[in-house]
């Protein structure tokens, strides 16, 4: 157990009358195959978790005995299984803290009242400071639960495990075969006419979601006296308090009891997808995807992330028999600082063994990093929708995440654990403060500009349909190599056989019609050969179409098409890009830059650049010559590097051709000699990243530009 401020002071404690709250109740439980006992407020559902032997010493307590009678009379009638002083110190501390201790004696009447307000006020503090994840209880539904206990064992039992599992496995096949169709309409899912269909199907499932928490809650003889609005990120959405499962003998009935939200989520995405695959477009369709969306991946996301404290965060603390495993975690790296920096012999580690030594130690790094991350993209989100607001979060995530922490810290270099070691433990804050301060601000980092960009050979040709048709015929494969004039491609109009047709038709008329008129000296002679001419000039301009219906090489070069071969019978619009003709022999990189990297390059000389092409990482190709074109541009130089071509660029999605980004960039420019290229494979149009290597910066030069660079970018700060 953890040191506390009682631990040298066996006197406060031993004339106390103290004794556990009647409210309190014992059950056991088995974590990692030992037997432990858990103290549950049924008033207030505070929980304690003791070990037998202390659980039988604090059920000893006795509000008309003093502390120090009651252990004297369990050592000796329990001599084995007596706890130490210190350790009957830590156990009074703890329980204290947990409000789970009464007394007859006035002043320790008064210390608890002291305490309750306390704790009170801690919990109001912990509201405030989690605001974005505030909830208001409403409703007691134990009664109403009790009523309808007969429902509850009929959704919770077998026979609804195996109607969940045909619903789970028709759904999911159905999901599958129409993977396609479900992809392009969740392009849509963030519409402005689906946002509050979709909020609608959220609120919905997120009450039967706690419903099921609730049924199999009560199934388990658990308690349930909160129904409730919690307010997530300002969206209200109910809540339910079924924290009594954690008292549940049985581990298995424990994560039943947590799953089964997550279960019944599951449940409505598989018969939202049933629904959505036999409607046809309308309401119905749209608000079955929308549930079959939120049931499926919102619930996987969020409440199946074991790094977040939801359903899959209880669910594998019982899995791994670790209680309160995130505390546990971030106390057991506490533990490697005070023990290893701080050279503090006195600090105990969490774990009891080797496995759950593992499990902490994974957990609380990893949670501890993603927390991080997740707070991080809360205030962006926030700073987003309100600049102030996201502000606020991101000042309250630096107080509690390092501001707090470093005055914890200095608290516990002054008191009375690090006085053994205290020379020590200031030494080794100093010295790792100022190593610290020197790599962040002193020493020099490799900096560099990293972009993405295209090849493109130095001479190509693209080629597009001049007259709509049938392409009846390839006469060249992809990648071979190509003379100028060479046919490449083949296509029919019968439309335009037939313009020919009647136009040939329409001039053998009027040739006769003006031969006629010769004889006859008629005054329509002038009409008649303007009619003739503009008839040849229509067959000439018809002839002309039907010439490019075959489509020739315009160069020599390699044919790039990879994709023309599935077109074959299919008719093309005129305009159609048919592929490239390529000249193998030289190429160079073009790559996108955004103006606040640009500026950089500007600024700063560089003297080399390093290119990987994509799929072949391990080969770099060095470059010593990069072109910066001084002028804006929106149009990328491929479709490819775009979100639409599975880049990385935002486009605008409202520009058919999907190669307009959002926002203007500059354009890098540089030759590949072949000397580098050797043993790549080098096609035009293969992406690539080009890392242009800066003046060596220090690490906080180098985060604070680019906190300056998201400023000015999404903020105009």
């Amino acid at each position: 157990m953890a040191t506390t401020i009682f631990s040298d002071s066996w006197f406060r404690v031993s004339g106390l009358r103290v004794a556990l709250l009647p409210s309190v109740e014992v059950k056991a439980q088995v974590f990692r195959g030992r037997s432990w006992h858990v103290l549950q407020d049924t008033y207030t559902q505070r929980y304690f978790r003791a070990s037998p032997e202390a659980c039988h010493f604090i059920q000893s307590l006795r509000a008309d005995k003093t502390v120090d009678e009651v252990w004297e009379d369990f050592v000796n009638h329990h001599p084995e299984d007596a706890p130490s002083r210190e350790e009957v110190i830590q156990l009074l501390s703890q329980l204290h803290m947990s409000n789970l201790l009464y007394s007859l004696q006035q002043s320790d009447n008064e210390a608890i009242v002291k305490r309750y307000k306390k704790q009170k006020n801690k919990e109001l503090l912990g509201k405030i400071a989690s605001f974005l994840f505030l909830r208001i209880p409403l409703w007691n539904p134990d009664a109403l639960l009790n009523r309808i206990r007969p429902l509850v064992m009929l959704c919770t039992g077998w026979g609804a495990f195996v109607l969940w599992c045909a619903v789970l496995l028709w759904g999911g096949l159905t999901a599958f075969e129409h993977r396609g169709e479900l992809l392009d309409q969740s392009q849509g899912v963030l519409s402005v006419g689906n946002l509050p269909w979709l909020y609608v199907c959220l609120t919905v499932l997120k009450l039967f979601h706690e419903a099921g928490h609730a049924f199999v809650c009560k199934r388990f003889g658990g308690e349930v006296r909160t129904v409730g609005v919690m307010f997530l990120l300002f969206t209200p959405l109910p809540y339910v308090d079924a924290s009594s499962s954690w008292g549940f003998p049985e581990r298995w009935h424990r994560i039943y009891a947590t799953f089964a939200g997550m279960a019944v989520e599951f449940f409505f995405a598989a018969a939202g997808t049933l629904v959505w695959a036999n409607t046809a477009p309308g309401l119905t369709h749209s608000l079955a995807f929308n549930v079959m969306l939120i049931g499926s991946v919102s619930s996987l996301l969020f409440n199946g992330n074991p790094l977040l404290r939801f359903d899959a965060y209880y669910m594998l603390s019982d899995y791994a028999e670790i209680p309160n495993l995130y505390q546990k975690g971030q106390q057991q790296w506490k533990y490697f600082g005070d023990r290893y920096l701080l050279g503090t012999v006195s600090a105990q580690s969490k774990a009891t063994d080797t496995k759950e030594w593992l499990w902490l130690t994974l957990y609380g790094l990893l949670s501890f990093v993603y927390l991080i991350i997740i707070t991080l993209g809360i205030s962006l989100f926030l700073m987003d929708q309100w600049l102030p607001l996201g502000l606020l979060v991101l000042a309250m995530t630096l107080y509690s995440r390092l501001l707090a922490p470093l005055y914890q810290l200095f608290k516990h270099l002054r008191g009375a654990a690090t006085q053994g070691n205290r020379r020590r433990a200031w030494i080794a804050v100093v010295s790792s403060s100022a190593a610290l301060l020197l790599v962040l601000g002193v020493i020099p980092f490799p900096d560099a500009v990293r972009t993405q960009g295209i090849v493109k050979a130095n001479s190509a040709t693209t080629l597009y349909l001049a007259t709509s048709g049938t392409l009846e015929q390839l006469h060249v494969r992809h990648g071979e190599h190509l003379h100028s004039g060479q046919l490449i491609a083949s296509f029919s109009n019968t439309d335009l056989d037939t313009d020919i047709a009647i136009t040939l038709a329409a001039q053998i008329e009027t040739q006769a019609q003006y031969r006629q008129a010769l004889h006859k000296t008629s005054s329509e002679l002038g009409s008649l050969q303007q009619k003739q001419d503009t008839l040849d000039d229509r067959l000439r301009n018809l002839s002309e179409q039907r010439r490019l219906l075959e489509v020739r090489a315009e160069q020599d070069g390699e044919w790039v098409a990879p994709d023309l071969h599935e077109r074959v019978g299919s008719w093309l619009q005129r305009g159609h890009t048919l592929g490239e003709v390529v000249d193998p022999r030289s190429f160079r990189f073009v790559a996108v830059v955004a103006q606040e990297q640009t500026n950089r390059l500007f600024r700063q000389d560089f003297k080399q650049a390093e290119l990987r092409l994509a799929g072949q990482a391990d080969g770099n190709v060095l470059l010593t010559q990069v072109q910066i074109i001084p002028f804006q541009s929106d149009h990328l130089p491929s479709v490819a590097l775009g979100w639409l071509g599975g880049g990385d660029i935002a486009v605008n999605t409202s520009e058919p051709s999907g190669a307009t980004a959002k926002e203007s960039f500059f354009l890098l420019q540089t030759e590949l000699p072949n000397a580098t290229l050797q043993g790549l494979t080098v096609l035009h149009g293969l992406t690539g990243t080009l890392r242009i290597q800066t003046p060596a910066q220090p690490l906080a030069n180098q985060s604070y530009r680019a906190v300056q660079q998201l400023l000015q970018k999404r903020y105009a700060v």
